[in-house]
Order: C-alpha cells, then sequence, then structure tokens
C-alpha cells in the first residue's frame, strides 16, 4: 500500500511539473515571439533612421572642419582629428576611398559614411613638380626618399618637365606610384 501511495504521489508530481513546464514553454515561446516583433520593428526603424541621415548628411571632406565630421556615423573626437591631420598631410583628398588610408577608421564605417562624403579636388594643394625642393616633395606620404631624389636629380639634369609620363618613361616612378602621386602634382613651367 506503501509504494503505491507514493507511486501516485510521484506520478502527481510529475504531471504538475510537466504541465508546469509545458506552461513555462509556452510563456517563454509568447515572449520570443513579442521580442522577436519588437527587435524586427526597431531594426526596420534604426534601419530608416540611417537611411534619412544618409539622405540629410553630406559633408565636401577637403573643406570641412572636424565638428563637421562628428555628424558621420561611426565617427569621434580622435577619428575626426585624424581625418583633417590626414588632410592636411596629403594637402587634400583626391578620392574618398583614401578614407581608408586613416589609421583606425575601419572599413565598416567607411562602408556607411562613403556615400555621406563628396570631394572636390579643385581644393587639393598641388606641388610645382618644376620649382618644387626636396622638403615640399617629401611632405607627400606617397613619395618615398629615393623617389623624390631621383625626380630632382632629373630635373637638375633636364630641366622642365612636362607631365607624368615623363617620370614614368625615365623609371622615375613607377605607373602605380605615379597613378597615386598625379592628383598632386602640377607641371608648370618655371616663370608662369
Amino acid at each position: 500500500m506503501l509504494i503505491i501511495l507514493i507511486a501516485i504521489v510521484v506520478c502527481v508530481r510529475f504531471l504538475i511539473s510537466g504541465n508546469q513546464t509545458h506552461i513555462n514553454y509556452i510563456a517563454i515561446e509568447k515572449e520570443l515571439i513579442e521580442t522577436d516583433s519588437v527587435q524586427r520593428v526597431s531594426t526596420e526603424t534604426a534601419a530608416a533612421s540611417r537611411a534619412q541621415n544618409r539622405e540629410l548628411i553630406m559633408i565636401e571632406i577637403n573643406s570641412c572642419d572636424s565638428t563637421e565630421l562628428l555628424r558621420l556615423p561611426g565617427i569621434g573626437q580622435v577619428l575626426s582629428v585624424r581625418i583633417i591631420r590626414f588632410r592636411n598631410l596629403l594637402g587634400g583628398y583626391a578620392s574618398k576611398e583614401q578614407l581608408q588610408e586613416v589609421y583606425g577608421l575601419r572599413p565598416e564605417t567607411f562602408n556607411v559614411i562613403k556615400e555621406m562624403i563628396t570631394v572636390d579636388t579643385t581644393l587639393i594643394d598641388k606641388i610645382n613638380v618644376n620649382t618644387a625642393d626636396f622638403r615640399r616633395f617629401s611632405r607627400l606620404p606617397y613619395f618615398e626618399r629615393q623617389e623624390i631624389n631621383d625626380l630632382l636629380r632629373y630635373r637638375n639634369m633636364n630641366g622642365q618637365i612636362d607631365n607624368i609620363d615623363e617620370l614614368i618613361e625615365n623609371s622615375i616612378l613607377s605607373e602605380d606610384k605615379a597613378a597615386k602621386v598625379k592628383p598632386y602634382l602640377n607641371f608648370s613651367r618655371q616663370g608662369n
């Protein structure tokens, strides 16, 4: 008789706890569905908000200041200062892709902000190849010391340099390097 009573108690507990567990699973499932709906709505809202911000924000990268850059998503005080410093070092950005060279700017951030940026290449501070000295060339981070020395030696021996192709033909710059520095060079003749 005691064994039957124990069996009944165990069965009742099992049924009650099993039913409770079933009720808990239903509650958890309902909560997950509600949470998923809320997350989906907030994700859609956030995406719409980002799209609206992209439409509203357009920054010209060669004339903006660091405060304007703070309006871009993912750009904080440190990155905004680095972007301006690199621009000053270059003499201006020739393309938005150069922002990827800024230390600490993640590719994901660049992909988000690239549509919010414009580049006015007329604002680039160009180097006059026919009058610049070593120091002026060396400020452009794309030039190597040897390339500058070769360029200056060539200019001293041959006079005026007419175009970038002349530097490529005379093995002073590789085609890749020439493409990279071309936006920063001016080939105006001395005295003009």
